[in-house]
């Protein structure tokens, strides 16, 4: 009973903020669309590019997308072999879901610890945009940082999944 408390406890922690993280990505998208938009008008009509538009534009992707996917787990927007997994018995398809949720946990732990690596390289050896200037090892941090609510939302998975398998038995 104990334990069933601290992952509803997790999950409704996860969710939270999943959608305070979603916000950032959000602010991506609005940045993104804002800086192709002076892009054009300024090249058309002034003929006057953003110089880096299409790095800031680059890096402004990071920002739009890292921070969702957390949020598209959570909600099942990610693809799913639904037609197929539903022919299954309820156990092998909690067995299945528990596996697959281990795999992407792996997964993301690896994604999460390899930007944080990459990032502290990238802020020693001082690496910047060529026209843009800016620096680009926040943009691997903020990959690590949005990777742990995915590894929790895989966590919070698996432990289910497994509920699941030991609940129904052998049925």
């Amino acid at each position: 009973m104990g334990a069933r408390k601290g992952l509803d406890r997790l999950e409704k922690i996860t969710t939270s903020s999943s959608g305070w993280i979603e916000w950032l990505g959000m602010g991506g998208i609005i940045f993104m669309f804002l800086v192709n938009f002076v892009d054009v008008v300024g090249a058309k009509l002034f003929l006057w590019p953003v110089p880096g538009a299409t790095e800031v534009i680059g890096l402004a992707q990071i920002v739009a997308i890292s921070p969702a996917i957390a949020m598209t787990l959570l909600l099942n927007r990610h693809i799913r072999v639904e037609f197929i997994m539903m022919r299954f018995p309820k156990r092998l398809r909690a067995t299945i879901g528990c596996i697959s949720s281990f795999f992407g946990l792996t997964i993301f732990v690896l994604i999460a610890w390899q930007s944080y690596l990459y990032g502290h390289s990238l802020r020693k050896a001082g690496e910047i945009g060529s026209t843009s200037h800016i620096p680009f090892f926040p943009f691997a941090y903020l990959i690590a940082f949005c990777s742990i609510p995915v590894c929790l939302v895989f966590l919070i998975e698996i432990f289910k999944s497994f509920a699941e398998v030991l609940e129904n038995g052998s049925g």
